[in-house]
């Protein structure tokens, strides 16, 4: 695998829009620090990835940027997929998604060390119905 922080980001996206949970273990440092949506660590960053997919099967990334400086990458991405498992108490609705998200990684030896994860959790939780206060997409 290459050491390259870009080309490791470009391979992370494809392990989620393939979802080998295995392949995992190839991009991420056991030692991972997490941040934000990511969680703590390897271990949580997984399930929280899994969560996703297990909501939305065929939940896709979208690289629209991809910014490397030095050890470290920025990724502007747009998500899409169907919600059909339980995500935020809403059962599956059948309803498609799209919302957008925002990394940042830090590769060392070909490995992600830190990641910190953000999503656009309002639109993704006003399209699946899940906000009171709102009309669903």
């Amino acid at each position: 695998m290459s050491a390259d922080p870009k080309a490791v980001a470009t391979r992370l996206y494809g392990v989620i829009n393939d979802w080998s949970p295995d392949a995992l273990d190839e991009i991420y440092s056991p030692e991972l620090r997490g941040h934000a949506g990511a969680g703590a660590d390897l271990e949580e960053l997984k399930g929280s990835l899994g969560s996703f997919v297990e909501a939305f099967p065929d939940l896709h990334a979208d690289v629209r940027h991809l910014v490397r400086e030095g050890d470290t990458v920025s990724a502007w991405l747009s998500y899409t997929g169907t919600h059909r498992g339980e995500f935020a108490g809403v059962h599956g609705t059948g309803r498609g998604v799209k919302f957008a998200a925002w990394d940042l990684i830090r590769v060392e030896d070909g490995k992600v060390v830190e990641i910190t994860q953000y999503c656009d959790l309002f639109t993704l939780l006003n399209q699946i119905g899940a906000l009171p206060t709102t009309t669903p997409a």
